[in-house]
């Protein structure tokens, strides 16, 4: 029994030493080109540069106001850029799908989105008034069309006209409990849109089939992040 424990622990040790084995030493622009490749996903010349402009803004920006805890640029590619791209795992895009980023923060995952897929019409939500002035500046300078920055919880935004059943696809990362994530989410969407979270490995009591609140969960997406050993998993939930 000691054997096969101390086998299991040199194993993950293996592969995170594999992992950091991969990244170490690249340059961003490296880091961010084998995470695309392992998503499976292509970026024009003009792309990469809007990542790496990103990358730069988001940690100068960072030394002013609590963007994100992540200082490394690999980190940031991979935790941030890369993770928020795995979302489209979870749908497909086509030319005008009203996408929403609900609990953005400092453009996560709504903006890497908006710059692999330009054709998505994309609507940042975030309660920090000094993260949206982030927002507004990076779309600025990232020159991104069709992107509308609003300033407001989504218990509030949920009672407005302006939003209510106006979006395909509903995102978000900043999710604790997902019934009280679709409480407040689910009038914003059409019918049939989709409501798509990020997790850890853990999604305890959640199986495909479960109706939560109006919202079918269609599906469980387990996945490793690209260039690291962290366990994630999408769920897909679909209006009723």
């Amino acid at each position: 029994m000691a054997v096969k424990i101390k086998a299991k622990k040199n194993s993950k040790t293996k592969k995170t030493k594999a992992v950091q084995k991969k990244t170490k030493g690249s340059s961003p622009r490296d880091i961010l080109m084998r995470g695309m490749e392992e998503l499976n996903l292509h970026l024009f010349p003009n792309q990469i540069d809007q990542f790496l402009l990103y990358l730069e803004e988001l940690k100068k920006w960072n030394k002013k106001i609590n963007l994100t805890s992540i200082k490394e640029d690999k980190e940031i590619i991979i935790k941030h850029f890369i993770d928020s791209l795995s979302f489209l795992k979870g749908f497909s895009v086509i030319e005008g799908i009203k996408v929403i980023d609900a609990g953005t923060g400092a453009g996560f995952p709504g903006i890497p989105l908006k710059i692999y897929s330009p054709k998505i019409d994309l609507t940042l939500m975030e309660s920090s008034q000094k993260k949206c002035v982030f927002l507004h500046q990076i779309c600025r300078l990232l020159e991104l069309k069709d992107v509308r920055i609003v300033n407001d919880r989504l218990e509030e935004a949920k009672k407005s006209p302006d939003y209510i059943r106006r979006f395909n696809i509903f995102l978000s990362r900043a999710v604790g409990d997902a019934s009280d994530i679709i409480k407040h989410g689910e009038p914003l969407l059409a019918d049939r849109g989709i409501m798509i979270f990020s997790k850890g490995k853990s999604v305890a009591g959640l199986k495909a089939g479960k109706i939560i609140k109006g919202m079918h969960l269609l599906q469980i997406i387990p996945f490793i992040l690209p260039l690291s050993d962290y366990e994630r998993k999408l769920l897909v939930f679909q209006k009723i």
